[in-house]
């Protein structure tokens, strides 16, 4: 079978969905333990405004930072980000991997930003939520100086995988006050109407085409890669892209009824800019780029530039 007609069944698949595999999606087939916020509007004030008489401000929607603090800081000096007036989104895996996870939280916090869930803030909330319910203690703001009781390390190590370990260190190192803050990012984040955009959404690894966004599993929105023939979504590589599916699909919509999502997860493919869609993710952890669409009012509808900064390698700082 050709390319095309594969898409093509794919896309027929996924108009679907919302009929025939409804429950497949549904967001309460994730566990619930972590108190997963599953969808949640961006506040309106933070949205641009169009018209003559706009008030100024910009959303600027960063993709995967993972621990890479100081490329972020040098995105947001390079856009003269003005918090006043400025609205920072970052899309998921602003943490885990890289040199300084703690400290990006800590900028998202100052700048006041709006996170939302990629698969590796949730694996980190996955092991914050079982240390609350095992009652370990961790420091609120941790010493980044203060070396960990190595007893109890060795412990830990014995007793959990060794991902499940690192995802325990990682949460000691951020400490209480920035897993609580992790906690509140949602799975998905609707921006709302962008004129000629269409309604925008910000989510970190796509979205199931013909599925309401109540009814997305929040799972494959955080870790989804393709699609197979079944129109049913996947984290791995076989099948076809997400979001060629995700395009096609919209193309068949009404124009009030068409969105753009803009996403990250999938630094291999790199910046994907497509009609309906935005692939954010080029690699900063790995000495790529860091990206940002940045999301501005003009007089009779909105605009939207790329905007990036080269990274250092992080993996081994």
């Amino acid at each position: 079978m050709s390319s095309s007609s594969t898409l093509e069944q794919a896309s027929d698949e996924a108009s679907k969905l919302n009929v025939q595999k409804g429950d497949h999606f549904q967001g309460a087939a994730t566990p619930d333990f972590t108190d997963m916020i599953h969808l949640q509007d961006l506040p309106a004030e933070y949205v641009p405004e169009i018209g003559k008489h706009r008030k100024e401000g910009r959303l600027v929607i960063v993709g995967d930072v993972h621990g890479m603090r100081d490329s972020l800081q040098k995105l947001l000096h390079k856009l003269k980000f003005n918090k006043h007036h400025d609205h920072l989104v970052l899309a998921g895996d602003m943490i885990s991997k890289g040199p300084d996870s703690p400290g990006v939280v800590d900028l998202a916090m100052k700048y006041g930003a709006t996170g939302v869930r990629g698969n590796h803030e949730d694996r980190v909330l996955g092991a914050y939520a079982a240390m609350t319910a095992e009652h370990l203690e961790m420091p609120s703001v941790p010493d980044p100086d203060e070396k960990a009781d190595k007893t109890q390390d060795e412990l830990e190590e014995l007793s959990y995988s060794h991902g499940d370990y690192k995802d325990r260190a990682l949460v000691r190192a951020l400490g209480k006050e920035r897993m609580e803050w992790l906690k509140k990012c949602p799975v998905i984040l609707r921006v709302g109407d962008c004129g000629s955009m269409g309604k925008v959404v910000v989510v970190h690894a796509g979205l199931a085409p013909g599925v309401t966004l109540e009814k997305q599993d929040a799972t494959m929105v955080m870790n989804m890669r393709t699609i197979g023939k079944d129109g049913v979504p996947s984290d791995g590589r076989e099948g076809v892209h997400w979001q060629e599916v995700w395009n096609k699909y919209q193309d068949k919509l009404p124009k009030k009824q068409k969105t753009t999502v803009v996403y990250g997860h999938d630094s291999k493919r790199g910046l994907q800019l497509e009609k309906h869609s935005m692939g954010i993710d080029t690699g900063c952890l790995k000495g790529g780029r860091l990206t940002a669409v940045v999301i501005e009012g003009a007089h009779s509808d909105y605009k939207h530039s790329i905007v990036s900064v080269g990274c250092p390698d992080g993996r081994h700082s």
